[in-house]
């Protein structure tokens, strides 16, 4: 049990920091609809996820799950709600709203931390229920300082965190899940490419290679933040997902977003919380 909650810590910080610096990369593409810019993060990933599934023997698997009509309508919903996902966090970075993206992210951990005692039943420690009460009370200082709550981050954070409960309530291994997942949207998005005729990647040789380098922040980070909620509570990933906002908060800033003071504040507020946490998991030796 702890090697395998070392492992799903791993997996997921490794998750978190492909997708917090993801915006770094998505900036080179502004110029690209959003909905190409999912398009080819999907297309792409396809043949190189579904070729490691085939060397390691899954296949079979991935066979069995599409003949399973429970497991396949879980997976269309968890497909819709990751998609919805994308591509808003893809438009926020074109318009310049990559923190307001950012703040949406810091709300999910909040609400898996809600989720995972609701839920999956998931025992929440007087500690851990402190540094969710920190966590929030630093977002609320961001919410305060912004004069509201923006709808890019309350989508951003309710499509992520009902993507992550409906994983987590499927019987089916992340590689094959997030590989019918992609399976499912490639049509659609191969149609769209079609009628827009190419599209942006028919422009010019480094757009083209752009767009298909936003694969390596799609598959890769989604199977290890899928296993990763296999191997430990829901609400561990939660937390473990800060680094994740705080990471594209810092991209936001060298991409020339400005935050203010309040929002420094509401920083060291969250990350005082996620320390609680992670002290409380090891204490308790969960981590």
């Amino acid at each position: 049990m702890q090697k395998d909650a070392r492992r799903g810590v791993l997996l997921a910080l490794g998750a978190f920091v492909i997708w917090g610096v993801s915006p770094l990369f998505f900036a080179l593409v502004n110029d690209v609809p959003p909905v190409e810019v999912v398009a080819h993060r999907i297309l792409w990933s396809v043949p190189v996820i579904a070729l490691y599934a085939g060397m390691t023997g899954r296949w079979g698997r991935f066979l069995q799950a599409g003949r399973d009509g429970r497991t396949m309508l879980a997976l269309v919903t968890a497909t819709a709600f990751i998609s919805v996902n994308w591509f808003v966090f893809i438009f926020a970075i074109q318009i310049g709203q990559t923190s307001q993206a950012s703040f949406g992210y810091y709300i999910y951990p909040i609400v898996a931390v809600v989720l995972g005692a609701l839920i999956f039943r998931e025992r929440i420690s007087g500690l851990q229920w402190i540094a969710a009460g920190m966590a929030a009370t630093g977002v609320m200082l961001i919410a305060l300082e912004r004069g509201t709550l923006p709808w890019i981050a309350l989508v951003v954070a309710g499509s992520f965190a009902v993507y992550g409960v409906i994983r987590k309530s499927v019987a089916v291994g992340p590689l094959v899940g997030v590989l019918w997942e992609l399976t499912l949207v490639s049509g659609p998005l191969l149609f769209y490419l079609w009628v827009v005729g190419g599209g942006a990647f028919m422009g010019d040789g480094r757009t083209a290679l752009l767009l298909i380098g936003c694969s390596l922040f799609t598959g890769i980070p989604l199977v290890m933040y899928v296993e990763a909620a296999k191997l430990l509570d829901f609400s561990t990933v939660g937390v473990l997902f800060y680094l994740n906002p705080t990471l594209q908060f810092v991209s936001a800033l060298i991409l020339g977003e400005v935050l203010s003071g309040p929002v420094l504040i509401a920083f060291a507020v969250i990350w005082a919380g996620v320390a609680l946490y992670c002290y409380d998991l090891m204490r308790r030796g969960r981590a």
